[in-house]
């Protein structure tokens, strides 16, 4: 996708914004042709850090015991899960609905893997949210700022991917840079790439959708 076509459908998107009493997000949506989705190993779901941050806090939860979550609340990261919590919630399955429906990510070290799966899974798989591994050893601080620029992308049986990949207050050169991430990332994982691409539309939370490009 040229940039001149991105930066295009950007200027008649900020041009068709109204005016609200919010920061509103940048949404991508992108619909898929010829891909046989009903196989699923032509499916996939993934994770792209953007060049920009979208300006907007993230939610991420890290699990593991109480080293790692007074890392994790030493480098700003505001939800943890340890061993009792996940109990806890394992008996509440509506406090664990709701507790998940606010996270975006979910960081897990290796040993409480299989625990968070066996008791949680139910719950995150569906959404889409089963966590990532945290290395032993690693700079927890460093993960946080990683997923706080990172795009969530699944493509299920219904061919359209829908992602945030910005705010509306970030430059032009921000939003398009994050925009070709994302579309780059897609396009290599698709088997024919550019050419299983139907359409992409660019629009903000309340605006009007806006395509790009012919």
């Amino acid at each position: 996708m040229e940039k001149k076509a991105i930066k295009s459908a950007i200027t008649e998107l900020r041009s068709k914004a109204k005016e609200r009493k919010f920061i509103q997000s940048i949404d991508l949506a992108i619909g898929i042709k010829d891909v046989n989705l009903k196989d699923p190993a032509k499916r996939f779901r993934a994770e792209i850090v953007i060049p920009h941050g979208i300006n907007k806090p993230v939610a991420l939860c890290v699990i593991g015991p109480e080293d790692i979550i007074n890392k994790a609340k030493e480098a700003g990261v505001q939800y943890t899960l340890n061993e009792a919590e996940i109990d806890h919630f394992t008996k509440n399955p509506i406090e664990a609905k709701s507790f998940i429906s606010g996270i975006d990510y979910f960081l897990s070290v290796p040993q409480m893997m299989a625990s968070v799966g066996k008791n949680l899974g139910r719950f995150l798989g569906p959404a889409g949210k089963m966590p990532s591994v945290l290395p032993p050893g690693a700079d927890v601080a460093a993960f946080a700022a990683r997923y706080a620029k990172t795009v969530r992308i699944r493509l299920r049986q219904n061919p359209v991917i829908h992602c945030r990949v910005a705010s509306e207050n970030m430059s032009d050169d921000e939003i398009i840079a994050n925009v070709e991430a994302v579309l780059s990332d897609i396009e290599h994982r698709l088997e024919n790439g550019a050419n299983n691409i139907k359409h992409i539309f660019v629009k903000t939370t309340m605006g009007p959708p806006i395509r790009i490009g012919a």
